[in-house]
């Protein structure tokens, strides 16, 4: 995530039906806001909108960067994209609606954000200052495999999509990081693998980062396997 000092955020993929009250009390939840836009600010039925557009400028630069949780929340019946604006202005409705006609939603942003899966819902719980982010997969669900362990509201959506790509193998006993990699890499692509031990148990561990989040479940369904006869146990991550 990249934020730095701007304290304005863009919010997008919004409902037409949406109204600024509504967003309002959405975002206001996460910390005071000095400013907010809602465009297309006119509403005629003779001319409908596809989505709408919304930036909120708040008084706290580090509300922008709980505020990008709220990526992939299910609001009316689309899932939310927040990004931050680096230049820390609301632009006017004409310039925000250019930029929506010619797709350049991300001004400022020169890099591309990795995302979760859209089937993939984060959602921020708790009571500030002791809020948390929870992932929701129903996939996980439907296989009977447990949740996401929740994750600290100050991580940045780059590290939150890391950790969800990441799984600790445990008992891996003296099996050596190809042996390990040739083993996952029948069912997905790894993209990094180190042993790791833990302090208060000295036990050997192996973190292994999967290249796509998408091929996370296919692992966690090889815990209990034997590699080269050895037993492992693979379980999800709650930090790096």
């Amino acid at each position: 995530m990249v934020s730095g000092s701007t304290r304005v955020i863009q919010v997008t993929n919004i409902a037409p039906q949406a109204t600024k009250d509504q967003m309002q009390t959405l975002f206001g939840y996460l910390g005071k806001i000095d400013d907010i836009r809602l465009y297309p600010t006119i509403r005629d039925v003779s001319c409908p909108v596809q989505s709408r557009i919304c930036y909120v400028k708040y008084y706290d630069s580090t509300t922008v960067n709980v505020a990008q949780h709220m990526t992939n929340t299910v609001f009316i019946d689309r899932a939310l994209i927040v990004i931050p604006m680096q230049s820390g202005e609301i632009p006017d409705e004409h310039r925000a609606l250019e930029m929506s006609s010619n797709g350049t939603l991300v001004p400022g942003l020169n890099s591309v954000e990795p995302r979760l899966p859209a089937h993939i819902i984060n959602t921020l719980e708790g009571i500030p200052p002791n809020q948390v982010i929870q992932s929701h997969d129903p996939n996980m669900v439907m296989l009977g495999l447990p949740p996401y362990p929740p994750l600290p509201a100050t991580l940045d959506s780059r590290k939150i999509e890391e950790i969800r790509r990441t799984l600790l193998v445990a008992e891996v006993g003296n099996l050596g990081s190809q042996q390990l990699i040739d083993y996952f890499g029948q069912v997905a692509e790894v993209k990094y693998m180190r042993f790791c031990e833990r302090e208060e148990d000295k036990t050997k561990y192996a973190l292994l980062e999967m290249t796509e989040q998408e091929s996370v479940i296919k692992v966690l369904q090889l815990s209990g396997s034997a590699v080269d006869g050895q037993i492992i146990k693979v379980c999800k991550v709650m930090h790096l």
